[in-house]
């Protein structure tokens, strides 16, 4: 009986070992460590069976003419189909200004981290234009806005999320196609874009309590976020009243 008695508590005790938080970052961290994981085990000549110059190698060869300007725009769309199905009626996880906040955090944060991987691995691209190839940044803002639309609307519909995915993962293989990048950048870039955004869904909630509460006691009244284009760049321009 004793005996009985100690399962159920150690049962009890493994069930509820791991809090929300917890588990959350397991989930944030398991997916983006294997690919960046294969991508770096993959650069150069390196790998078990197949490395990055093996990748190009091959693609160039089935592929030696292949050009495509897609790779510019696919990166954004998992992104806008979010506002598209707002607007169309669909409702995600979170409001109009929580989501653009926490879309805004995300590809801000990922473009600080792969524009300092850039700068400090100092890698050529496989067309010798430049030495800015690791990580690819086309691939790892695909993947933030492809892990954006799929953090909104999983408890939608699931389909949501794969074929913003297949979008990401399309742009990645472009990049390849284009030349532009090794397999392991877009590995890697992959892997960077999910981390950032599942990570931000993760803290956002509590920066968005201390600046509310601590910083500005609750006194924000109006609040207006907007998009803007200026100089081949995207961004999101932010104001609001306090009391």
């Amino acid at each position: 009986m004793l005996d009985q008695t100690l399962y159920s508590q150690l049962a009890d005790t493994t069930k509820i070992s791991l809090k929300w938080h917890q588990r959350s970052l397991v989930s944030a961290f398991l997916a983006p460590t294997i690919l960046i994981g294969y991508g770096i085990s993959t650069m150069e000549d390196n790998g078990l069976f197949f490395s990055s110059y093996d990748a190009n190698e091959y693609i160039q060869m089935k592929y030696p003419d292949f050009q495509s300007e897609a790779d510019h725009y696919l990166r954004y769309i998992p992104a806008v189909s979010v506002y598209g199905l707002n607007f169309a009626g669909v409702k995600g996880k979170n409001n109009f200004i929580d989501r653009s906040l926490i879309y805004l955090i995300s590809a801000s944060v990922a473009r600080i981290s792969y524009h300092a991987l850039k700068k400090e691995s100092h890698i050529l691209r496989p067309d010798g234009s430049d030495y800015n190839s690791f990580p690819s940044g086309h691939t790892t803002i695909a993947f933030v806005s492809a892990t954006f639309l799929y953090e909104e609307y999983k408890d939608v519909n699931i389909w949501y999320g794969i074929v913003g995915y297949s979008m990401a993962a399309a742009t990645g293989m472009l990049r390849m196609l284009n030349e532009k990048h090794w397999m392991s950048d877009v590995f890697v870039g992959a892997g960077l874009g999910i981390l950032t955004t599942k990570l931000t869904y993760i803290v956002y909630p509590e920066i968005k309590k201390i600046v509310e509460d601590k910083i500005f006691h609750g006194r924000i009244t109006n609040f207006a976020i907007s998009p803007y284009y200026f100089d081949n760049n995207f961004g999101i321009s932010l104001c609001f009243a306090i009391n």
